[in-house]
């Protein structure tokens, strides 16, 4: 008896010290969406509803800064059209008249003579039904001249090959003569028709202009010398009506 009653307890003990011997539940692993619900931080809202915590995108753009475009401003090819800061050539028969203001009004200044190569300072302007250029003669004048009257061109762009013109010459010059044809140009040792005989020299001879001008005898003269220097001595530059000395330009 006291043997079962033995075993009894000890069969009972287990269970009331360990409760009953129901299995117990195995846990289930929150989903994915449940878990990152979980961690995500609470937004607050305006209290009517929850705020949603979606994050927004954030799209970086590239916008392209706005270029500048360059203005292009043609440059007027030498020898194709009049422009400032160009030269040009006296084409006007009978030479081109250069006055103080660009107009047919303007005070005359002096008269270019034909072929005489000038420099473009100013213009173009209109008046008077004239296209007006400023020029510098390169002999100390500055003033307008009118390009040409519709029909003939009185200043030209086209330089071309040095020529003889029809302008008093100046110190440094390059000239050539040009006497009648068949006709020779005296040169003698001082400036009049009464000092020695130098030499005579055919129409086409070059020389430089050393000094002058002088006046002596009715006649303007010039010292000249040629290119080798074997040469020299002083040539009247014309008669008033036909020009013996002529700068090349």
């Amino acid at each position: 008896m006291f043997l079962f009653l033995a075993m009894s307890s000890l069969w009972l003990g287990p269970g009331l010290a360990c409760g009953s011997f129901a299995p117990r539940p195995t846990p289930t692993p929150p989903s994915i969406t449940q878990a990152a619900d979980a961690a995500a931080p609470t937004a607050v809202g305006d209290g009517s509803a929850p705020a949603d915590s979606t994050p927004i995108p954030i799209i970086a753009t590239n916008t392209p800064l706005p270029v500048a475009t360059p203005t292009f401003t043609p440059t007027t090819v030498p020898g194709t059209a009049l422009a400032a800061g160009q030269p040009a050539r006296v084409t006007a028969p009978n030479g081109l008249n250069m006055r103080n203001l660009p107009s047919t009004n303007g005070t005359l200044l002096v008269r270019l003579g034909t072929g005489q190569k000038i420099d473009i300072t100013d213009g173009p302007t209109t008046a008077d039904g004239f296209t007006w250029w400023e020029l510098d003669d390169g002999q100390g004048t500055v003033g307008w001249a009118a390009e040409g009257d519709g029909d003939t061109e009185w200043l030209s762009p086209r330089i071309g090959e040095p020529q003889p013109v029809n302008r008093t010459p100046r110190v440094g010059d390059r000239v050539i003569v040009t006497t009648e044809l068949g006709q020779q140009l005296t040169i003698r040792a001082l400036p009049g028709v009464d000092a020695p005989l130098v030499t005579r020299v055919d129409n086409g001879a070059q020389f430089t202009i050393q000094a002058g001008p002088q006046s002596a005898a009715g006649f303007t003269w010039f010292q000249i010398r040629n290119d080798s220097g074997t040469l020299e001595g002083w040539a009247a530059d014309g008669d008033g009506t036909t020009r013996w000395l002529s700068p090349l330009e």
